[in-house]
């Protein structure tokens, strides 16, 4: 089997240009926005955009092909030679059977994408956001995306499965043998296992080989230790390789105690993560998704919940860093979500198939997936549109691929139609939503509707019903996931998932600010716990709290405005007025001090749902917070009066950056005074020179955020960020200037 990387130097037209470009890449990431457009909430106000992207591709005098997308950025079509051969229809991986199609010298082709505010309730960008490759099989060769790594441990011994499909397409019966290699992280074997196999002539079969693995390492977030498993097809002097990643993890369910993960009782706390992010958009980069994944992790998630099939270096970035994914295969079934969704996606079983398939292939060898859920928040869980009959077929789809993981669908509390009350024995009609959720709540409609969705899946998804945790547990004694919590309810979501034993994890409304699905005219959705610079909220500081963090303390203040939590001690304009401080901790009893003044004591704790909240006049200086736990000093937190901005100080999430791994430079920027505190009230505008590489973004966490001159952005919060992308070996430097504030410089490292 060969494999040929397509990403490099493709032809794009889109947004009235025609240029080269590299794949990943997301068109409208830095498009003109358009606060006027129809339902432009929803995709960040990008207006309705096309674009096409075309290239080369090489003769292939023998054996089957595949194209294989992966993440494409909005609806369209696939070309070969001005052939349509496949119809694109949103982010899950597709593989497109290109054999006997590249027999010219000159192969072209083409991807026609469309992309507007209307199509998805979420985000869509426009383009490839993982990358595009070409498959070549020879007449006998291993099956692409058929090798499959199970695990297992039998007494002291571990075991690796390597289940493939070997194929033969010649007029010949073959006799070749199966080698299959485990290597550990360093790339040394550790265990190694032959087969011999025979093949019938026009036919395939599938082979099974079991590896033992030599001092072997669980997969876990602390460990995240990955194996790669190499399969060798030898027939005569012919060989032909396959590998893959996978890790040593178990997961079972127990009805009475939830989710075991190798053995161990584990639950999940994470929250929904976006596949855009507001400085790539939908281009998926492995140190950008490692960098964010570790942000959520510093707050305590072990778990994140994406709603589509993940790129490849997002998988691979959740194996390396250690976090769980929970997986929706779908978005939407046959209920759209939006006005455009029914004119978009024809949901045949086909289509559904292929996705299932492919999303699956893609998802069942990376340790970090431990769940499938079948689609995100549907209506068909009420039993419409032959909803129970769909999400049973998926479920079992799913499960025929890999039956080594739960299987889940999530739903809300959804109005009840008319039809739907009239067969619960209600005829009257409601002038409001809120009346007819009430009325169907009085006749139990949510358990009754969406039995026969829950009945086909192994987990229960509650989207907004931690209220519902208990009262399942008494009335079904059922396996519950919190697939959607909103922030306000984090507490309470937290506490009631450590107290049931049957429900196996909780997941946040939003990991992280996310392009689209914002308020009014505001491009980024911001109830993430990161921002879109990728620190760290008020959210996040006190869901670390919440989720169990020690000796650490967090102190904000109410803005006297608006009301909102910030970590800002600068209120000149209240001068001597009373304002809202709060005090984060796991401690019980808190001490607020405010320039060496006591200004009092306050309870804490669980009791308190881990806020302190104080009532104090503003003076500048600096609050500081000391926490106690049982009478004893666990935490304490400053927060300082910053002075007037001097400096701009840089850093680097990743000095070091790879050619051949298609790595981005992230550059912090912070607005800091004399002493070198950030100062969160400066809003300078700050620019940027680079040398050695090329500028993809500048951007802040400003919801508002207009478009600014390529190299000009203002700081927000006293912050920005700016993004690199080196083209060459060497050094790559990066200075920021800003008004009436001292320069900069930062320095990458390029290597091929």
């Amino acid at each position: 089997m060969k494999s040929v990387d397509l990403n490099a130097n493709w032809s794009l037209k889109a947004i009235g240009e025609e240029y080269r470009c590299d794949l990943p890449c997301d068109v409208t990431s830095a498009a003109e926005r358009d606060y006027a457009c129809s339902l432009g909430e929803l995709n960040g106000y990008v207006p309705a955009q096309s674009a096409c992207f075309t290239k080369a591709l090489p003769h292939v005098k023998s054996g089957r092909a595949y194209l294989l997308i992966d993440g494409a950025l909005g609806y369209g079509d696939v070309y070969l030679n001005d052939e349509q051969i496949a119809r694109i229809f949103g982010h899950a991986p597709m593989r497109i059977d290109v054999t006997g199609k590249l027999v010219g010298a000159h192969n072209v082709l083409r991807i026609e994408l469309t992309s507007a505010p209307g199509m998805s309730d979420k985000y869509v960008g426009l383009g490839i956001g993982g990358g595009v490759k070409l498959v070549i099989e020879d007449a006998l060769d291993i099956a692409d995306g058929t090798l499959f790594v199970k695990t297992a441990t039998v007494g002291d011994k571990t075991y690796a499965d390597a289940e493939m499909t070997v194929r033969n397409d010649g007029d010949e019966a073959a006799r070749c043998v199966l080698e299959c290699t485990v290597l550990n992280a360093r790339g040394k074997r550790g265990g190694k296992k032959q087969k011999k196999i025979f093949v019938r002539a026009r036919s395939s079969k599938t082979f099974t080989v079991r590896v033992r693995i030599a001092k072997p390492y669980e997969w876990t977030p602390s460990d995240p230790y990955v194996y790669t498993m190499t399969a060798k097809l030898v027939s005569g002097e012919e060989e032909h390789t396959a590998s893959t990643p996978f890790g040593i993890a178990t997961r079972t369910l127990n009805n009475k105690r939830g989710l075991y993960v190798n053995g161990k009782n584990t639950l999940l706390f994470g929250a929904y993560l976006s596949h855009a992010d507001a400085a790539l958009g939908g281009a998926s980069v492995f140190v950008a998704e490692k960098r964010r994944l570790e942000a959520l992790k510093h707050i305590g998630y072990n778990a994140v919940h994406f709603v589509g099939c993940p790129s490849g270096a997002a998988l691979d970035a959740l194996d390396a860093v250690g976090m769980y994914a929970y997986v929706d295969i779908f978005d939407t079934l046959v209920e759209g979500k939006t006005p455009l969704d029914g004119h978009i996606f024809n949901f045949d079983r086909t289509i559904r198939s292929c996705d299932v398939t492919e999303s699956v292939i893609a998802l069942r060898n990376h340790p970090s997936v431990v769940m499938y859920g079948v689609a995100d928040d549907v209506a068909e869980c009420y039993g419409r549109s032959n909803g129970h009959e769909i999400i049973a077929d998926i479920a079992s789809g799913i499960k025929r691929l890999d039956g080594t993981r739960p299987v889940t669908v999530s739903a809300r509390e959804f109005v009840p139609t008319a039809r739907e009350l009239e067969q619960a024995g209600i005829k009257r009609r409601f002038d409001s939503d809120a009346a007819a959720v009430n009325a169907g709540r009085e006749k139990d409609l949510f358990d009754t509707l969406t039995a026969g969705a829950f009945g086909a899946v192994d987990v229960c998804g509650f989207n907004y019903l931690d209220p519902l945790y208990e009262t399942d547990k008494l009335k079904h004694s059922r396996l519950i996931v919190g697939s959607r919590t909103a922030a306000d309810r984090a507490f309470e979501a937290v506490d009631e998932v450590e107290k049931n034993s049957l429900v196996i994890g909780d997941f946040g409304d939003c990991g992280m600010d996310y392009p689209g699905g914002g308020k009014l005219n505001e491009i980024l959705n911001t109830n993430g716990d990161i921002d879109a610079t990728y620190c760290e909220k008020v959210q996040g500081a006190y869901k670390r709290i919440i989720l169990g963090a020690r000796h650490q303390g967090f102190i904000a203040v109410l803005d006297p405005d608006t009301e909102e939590p910030v970590s800002m001690w600068n209120w000149p304009r209240y001068l001597g007025q009373t304002v809202t401080v709060c005090v984060y901790t796991s401690g019980d009893v808190t001490a607020l001090y405010l320039n060496g003044r006591l200004i009092g004591r306050k309870l804490a704790g669980k009791i308190n749902k881990h806020i302190a909240v104080f009532r104090t006049e503003y003076y500048p200086g600096t609050l500081e917070a000391v926490c106690y736990y049982k009478g004893v000093e666990c935490a304490r937190a400053r927060l300082k009066t910053a002075g007037s901005p001097k400096t701009v100080k840089l850093s680097a999430y990743e000095k070091n950056l790879s050619l051949s791994r298609g790595d981005v430079g992230f550059v912090n920027i912070d607005v800091c005074d004399r002493e070198g505190d950030t100062v969160a009230y400066a809003m300078r505008n700050l620019t940027v020179q680079i040398e050695g590489a090329e500028l993809i973004a500048f951007i802040n966490a400003d919801p508002m955020l207009r478009k600014f001159e390529n190299d000009t952005c203002p700081a927000y919060g006293g912050r920005a960020m700016c993004v690199i992308k080196p083209h060459t070996e060497g050094k790559a430097t990066v200075k920021v200037t800003g008004d009436g504030l001292l320069t900069s410089r930062i320095s990458f490292k390029v290597k091929e």
